[in-house]
């Protein structure tokens, strides 16, 4: 005898996974709750010029470096001065993109990698109509932490995974695939500076292992335009 229910239970249970599916959050609502959780887009944009200061961990080759970081609407600077090495520079002053360190000396970035660099002095905040694409892949589980994944491309054409904190809304993670294979950044400990929340323990993964940053003090004051302009190792490149 076929069971009077066993129809609409059938129903019910090929509904469950389009069901599942709807729930998912859009990339752009994660996009804007994860501002909204920062401060609001007007706020971030206020906080720049910025400067973030704190230490760079190189476990890998048992090394702390002083760290600062620089955004402004000028330009970029980022700088590591390891002990015995000496200055590793990368920024960019909108146009250009370059880096400089005592191994490898200047050189002029190119391509998507300078594209990003030279974007990140005017932050878009990932609001609509200033990417390419964005999807929600689905659920995971980053570093303990319930999650969604956004399968990411830039203006630039960079494609990346960005991760958010179900519960906060928090950007919690970058993942990136290539020739050496996957490699995450994880974005921990926000903490409100002025008007705004920044994560103040950033790990990089990269192919020798992670660097993990400490941001220890952010101030907002004026960057002279000295600071972010070409150093004359750079100007000198064709």
């Amino acid at each position: 005898m076929r069971h009077p229910f066993r129809p609409v239970l059938v129903a019910v249970l090929a509904c469950v996974p389009a069901f599942a599916q709807a729930q998912a959050p859009t990339a752009q609502a994660l996009f804007d709750k994860h501002y909204a959780a920062v401060g609001g887009r007007p706020a971030m944009l206020a906080a720049s010029p910025r400067t973030e200061t704190g230490a760079a961990d190189l476990s890998f080759a048992g090394i702390t470096a002083t760290y600062k970081q620089i955004t402004a609407p000028t330009g970029t600077l980022l700088e590591l001065e390891i002990p015995g090495f000496g200055s590793v520079l990368q920024g960019s002053d909108g146009t250009v993109a370059w880096s400089d360190n005592p191994q490898a000396g200047a050189s002029k970035l190119s391509g998507p990698e300078a594209c990003e660099a030279n974007a990140a002095s005017k932050p878009t905040f990932w609001a609509p109509g200033t990417y390419k694409a964005a999807t929600v892949t689905g659920e995971m589980t980053f570093e303990g932490k319930a999650a969604w994944r956004v399968q990411y491309t830039s203006a630039c054409g960079v494609e990346r995974a960005l991760v958010f904190d179900k519960a906060t809304g928090f950007r919690i993670g970058e993942i990136r695939t290539g020739p050496e294979g996957e490699t995450r950044s994880i974005f921990d400990e926000y903490k409100p500076f002025g008007k705004v929340m920044l994560p103040t323990r950033i790990t990089r993964g990269t192919p020798n292992g992670d660097i993990v940053i400490t941001v220890a003090k952010v101030s907002f004051d004026p960057v002279p335009a000295e600071t972010l302009a070409l150093p004359a190792s750079v100007k000198a490149l064709p």
